[in-house]
Order: structure tokens, then C-alpha cells, then sequence
């Protein structure tokens, strides 16, 4: 097995860990689901996004001379109990089942990590997800990332499809904060108590509109733009079980679509979905989202 090493990664190294993002997101065999960064600048919003410091998150893989052959990291989140793997990412002949094995048990000695740890792999990535499997990392489900272009110029096209009254969640005196945590965690089967994850969401500056009638929730979608991009992602929508089939997560979803024009700073949307989830893949696509990288899960329990 090569003799590497971990170090702390300092800005000197974004430009090297820049082209290993560029690779990973136009080469499947080198590519992952999440955190899936074009470049250095939207990796560093991903770390910021979750409160997290790149020199003590972001590492550097170096071989015995020292020199830089790759990344990973671990983007710690505080509001779902949950470490995202970053990477690994290996540059040329480093990009062995061998060295990734070995890069994911120094990254995970690097923190005394709680929780779950997750890492989402193309399958195509078959370096790194036999890397994970061999490591004691279980694969689980697939999932299918769409997105959809924002058209700023013109916003009101997008306001025109929508015909309910929806509003932003006020915060955690909303008078519908309750029912709409509970909504979110049970059909997102969140671990943790919704209210205190809700919380942690708005103070992360997530942005959830509700929709309601008669004083009843209808549904809701949670969304963010991730500071310092031109993206945003719709990370959860849910309606409540007696209003579905109705068209409610297609007005949702419309609402976050005329929201993020109205912003002229955000670009694109992006979302995860189960690809076995036919109905939830045609409302989107009626919705202007188009199909992309499709990747796969993986999770490790520490003992």
C-alpha cells in the first residue's frame, strides 16, 4: 500500500483541489453525488453552508515526498447528525482502490466524529465505491439529481403558473411551524426532533414556503441558495397525505421556482430524487427540471 498522508488543506492548495472538482463532475468514472462542486468556490460554500472550517475539515493527500495527489474532507452537520464524505478525490495514478481505502481511514481518524457518515458515489465510480465497500461502508439506494435553469429576466412568467396563496414560514412563532415540522419529519423519516431541526434549518437560512387553506397545512418545501454560487437546491417538499394528487407539489415547487428568479442571483435549482419514484419524476420535469447525475449512497456507523 503507498505511504500517504493527510494534511490540513490552506489556500494555496483551491486551485489543485479545483481541477480534481472539474474532473469529478465531468468524468463519471472519477465522479460523487455529494458534495458535488463544478469548482474550489463551491466546495468552500458547501463548508460554509454547514458552519464548518476548511482547514479543519478540507485535507490534502500527499505521497511520501510530501506532494499533493488528491482531497477529502468531511462536511460536519450539527442540525441532522450527519458527515458527509467528501471525495475522496485522487489525481491520475492515485486513483486506486488501494490508496482511496486507505485516504477514507486517515480522514476518519482525522475527527472524533458521532453520528451517521454518508458518502453519495456515481456508480460509475467503481474505484471508490469498491474503496467504501471494502471499508466497511454499506451501499444503499440510489439517488437521481435534476435541476432546472432560472430565467431572471423573466420572472413573471414563472409567478403566472402559480394560483395559491403561499407564503414564507415566519419562523419559529409561525403559528404553522409545528404542523410543518411534523410534516417534514415524518415523511422524511428525520432521526432527530422536526422542531429542532426545523429550528436549526431558518437559522442555517433555509427558506420554507407553506402553503395552507382554511387555516390547514397543505404542504411545504424547504429550500436554500447556497451563499456565494449561483445555485440553490430544494433539499424537501412534502404535502399532507389528504391534499395529495392534486397538483400541490407541482404549485410548491413553481412558488421556489418564481422565488429564486425574483433573487436575479441564483441560476439553477437542484434536487435529489428516488430514481424508482416515476410520479415525483414527471411532476418535476412538468415542472421545467431536467434529469442528471444519477448516484448511490453509502453509510458507515462507527461502533
Amino acid at each position: 500500500m503507498p505511504d500517504i498522508s493527510l494534511r490540513s488543506a490552506a489556500i494555496g492548495d483551491l486551485s489543485f483541489i479545483g481541477e480534481l472538482c472539474r474532473r469529478s463532475t465531468s468524468i463519471p468514472a472519477e465522479g460523487v453525488g455529494y458534495p458535488r462542486c463544478a469548482d474550489e468556490r463551491e466546495l468552500l460554500a458547501e463548508i460554509a453552508l454547514y458552519d464548518n472550517v476548511m482547514e479543519d475539515h478540507l485535507f490534502v493527500v500527499c505521497d511520501a515526498e510530501g506532494a499533493a495527489v488528491g482531497c477529502t474532507g468531511l462536511l460536519v452537520s450539527d442540525t441532522d447528525a450527519v458527515s458527509y464524505l467528501v471525495g475522496p478525490l485522487l489525481h491520475g495514478a492515485w486513483r486506486t482502490v488501494d490508496t482511496a481505502r486507505q485516504v477514507v481511514n486517515l480522514v476518519l481518524g482525522k475527527r472524533d466524529v458521532t453520528g451517521a457518515l454518508v458518502g453519495y458515489i456515481e456508480d460509475e465510480n467503481v474505484v471508490l465505491g469498491e474503496a467504501l465497500q471494502r471499508t466497511g461502508w454499506q451501499r444503499g439506494a440510489a439517488q437521481l439529481e435534476m435541476s432546472c435553469e432560472i430565467r431572471a429576466s423573466d420572472p413573471a412568467a414563472v409567478t403566472a403558473q402559480v394560483r395559491h396563496s403561499i407564503r414564507r414560514l415566519a419562523g419559529s412563532s409561525d403559528p404553522a411551524f409545528g404542523a410543518t415540522a411534523t410534516l417534514l419529519g415524518r415523511h422524511h423519516h428525520w432521526p432527530s426532533d422536526p422542531l429542532a431541526r426545523l429550528h436549526d434549518y431558518l437559522e442555517d437560512g433555509y427558506q420554507v414556503a407553506v402553503l395552507e387553506s382554511s387555516g390547514r397545512l397543505v404542504g411545504c418545501a424547504l429550500w436554500i441558495h447556497i451563499s456565494g454560487t449561483d445555485f440553490a437546491r430544494l433539499d424537501y417538499l412534502s404535502v399532507a397525505e389528504e391534499f395529495q394528487r392534486r397538483s400541490y407539489g407541482k404549485t410548491l415547487t413553481r412558488h421556489v421556482l418564481a422565488e429564486a428568479a425574483r433573487t436575479r442571483a441564483i441560476k439553477r435549482i437542484y434536487l435529489s430524487v428516488d430514481p424508482a419514484n416515476e410520479g415525483a419524476r414527471r411532476a418535476y420535469r412538468a415542472c421545467g427540471f431536467e434529469e442528471g447525475t444519477a448516484s448511490r449512497k453509502y453509510s458507515y456507523i462507527r461502533e
